[in-house]
């Protein structure tokens, strides 16, 4: 069986390892093969693509996911053209890039990053779609309640809402303009962090409960919405 190839470029280390989660937990019974890359460079200096985490391929394996870590969001879009030769070549299918708004643009200035992302962007032989995460990724954190436990014993969806002025399980969390800092408050409330550190993102990574995100959250948050329906037309189509 032909193993379907598909790359996504996001912006760091939390996306990362977000969507590598995402990915394995939803849909690891398509036995699914992760590789990771660091891209670095460009402008003046030569690109250079580091290889970080192996995928796991064996004779069950249907899909190929390649992911690009861009070190900033600016980056997406030429790394994307830059390697769009050799995906093709390499027999990949589909390129999706990710990124969030927040703080290179304002919510009203979303209709104008869309554009820029958009243009000039070649579909022939390797169709590429963007994803944005309104107004950032913990925008998405914010509204998978069954995580706060995880953090800590004492936070709950009713603390959450009690004295932060919106309910995970049920608002649109897009509608915070800052919601890194809003979780690193939440997290502050019972004397915990949110900052952008690797095992600070990994321990909320990892709490995340990907379930409810996929059936519930979804649901709910347009812009998760918009990146599972691009996710499900590759490994549920």
């Amino acid at each position: 069986m032909d193993i379907k190839k598909v790359a996504f470029f996001v912006e760091g280390y939390t996306e990362q390892e977000f969507l590598k989660n995402l990915l394995v937990e939803i849909f690891g019974k398509k036995n699914i093969g992760v590789e990771i890359k660091n891209a670095r460079g460009g402008s003046k200096t030569a690109i250079k693509y580091t290889l970080i985490e192996s995928a796991e391929v064996n004779e069950n394996t249907q899909y190929f996911v390649l992911i690009y870590n861009c070190g900033g969001d600016s980056a997406i879009k030429s790394y994307i053209l830059d390697q769009r030769s050799s995906l093709i070549k390499s027999g990949y299918v589909k390129v999706i890039g990710f990124r969030d708004v927040f703080p290179d643009f304002t919510r009203q200035e979303i209709p104008k990053l869309v554009r820029g992302l958009n243009y000039k962007i070649p579909q022939k032989d390797l169709p590429i779609s963007f994803v944005l995460s309104v107004m950032e990724i913990e925008g998405w954190f914010l509204a998978e309640e069954n995580h706060y436990s995880e953090i800590d014993d004492s936070l709950n969806p009713d603390l959450v809402n009690n004295n932060f002025g919106f309910d995970p399980s049920s608002d649109n969390t897009e509608n915070i303009d800052e919601p890194a800092n809003k979780l690193k408050d939440i997290y502050n409330h019972v004397g915990k962090t949110y900052k952008k550190e690797k095992p600070i993102i990994d321990r909320t990574v990892n709490a995340l409960d990907y379930g409810n995100l996929y059936l519930n959250v979804n649901n709910r948050i347009p812009s998760f919405k918009s990146l599972m329906d691009e996710i499900e037309l590759i490994f549920v189509a």
